[in-house]
């Protein structure tokens, strides 16, 4: 990497690496501009844009086929889910890192290896709870199942980034007056703040794209998330319109891919301040 002839390789490398990367995606964007029989008729499509088709293939998909309030019906979901996540998890890594209590490394483990149990396991058990609770068919119904869920996947990272920073951190702060709670607040989550937007990212991504748990607690359209309002354009009843599927993907992958453009920028100065700064 230190002489040019190194560079050029280096970039060349990801230039093709970004375009493998890239190329799913934009085949996807492209179908999303054609008729359904210029995909069955030509393939590869060609490039040629017909913006009279891409209005009304985003129309039918955001209005007609109501995938504007599943995308909405999502980013409530995954906010609300995220954030309470990450605000009982951090406190909860904090203290798993820094205290040492009877079985505090068995717990820890414990709640850890939640985390690879796949959502099949509890489906019906979480579906009877839900119901009980009077919570089918309502935010609260998917909420927290996913705060569930992301909770270990939130701790599990957190422990890592709290692990990272000197003890001696705390013990500066505690000595200037600071509790535990201050410490958490006013020096550590500056600190963590790359943990927090990796948390969250991965908690998002997660919540975004399941599908079982809302199969499950969520039968009203007006609740559907985006990933049931995605699957009900596969039915057996009909041709499959792989235009109107693919304006979909599109429609699904854009949201969150916003959200990992802004918070990488995050990531990145939070990566290159350290505690020092």
């Amino acid at each position: 990497m230190k002489t040019r002839p190194g560079r050029v390789i280096a970039y060349l490398f990801l230039i093709v690496l970004g375009i493998f990367g890239a190329a799913p995606f934009l085949y996807l964007a492209v179908l999303s501009t054609k008729k359904r029989i210029e995909i069955l008729a030509q393939v590869p499509p060609t490039l040629n844009l017909n913006w009279t088709q891409i209005v009304k293939n985003y129309n039918e998909v955001l209005f007609s086929q109501g995938m504007l309030a599943f995308t909405l019906n999502s980013i409530i979901v995954v906010g609300i889910a995220t954030a309470a996540a990450i605000l009982i998890g951090t406190p909860a890594a904090y203290a798993f890192s820094r205290l040492r209590f009877k079985h505090s490394e068995q717990l820890a483990s414990t709640i850890l290896s939640m985390r690879f149990m796949p959502p099949i396991a509890v489906a019906i058990p979480l579906f009877l709870m839900v119901k009980t609770a009077g919570l089918q068919d309502s935010y609260p119904g998917l909420v927290l199942p996913y705060i569930a869920f992301s909770l270990p996947l939130v701790v599990w990272i957190m422990i890592g980034f709290f692990d990272e920073i000197p003890s001696e951190i705390d013990e500066a702060a505690m000595i200037d007056g600071c509790t535990r709670v201050g410490v958490l607040w006013h020096v550590m989550l500056p600190i963590v703040r790359p943990g927090l937007v990796t948390a969250a990212l991965f908690g998002a991504l997660f919540i975004w794209n399941e599908f079982l748990v809302a199969l499950y607690v969520i039968d009203s359209r007006a609740f559907q998330t985006i990933s049931l309002g995605a699957a009900t354009l596969v039915s057996a009843q009909r041709p499959i319109d792989w235009n109107i599927a693919a304006t979909v993907g599109v429609v699904t992958v854009i949201p969150i891919l916003l959200f990992s453009l802004f918070v990488q920028r995050y990531i990145v100065r939070g990566l290159t301040a350290g505690a020092v700064k």
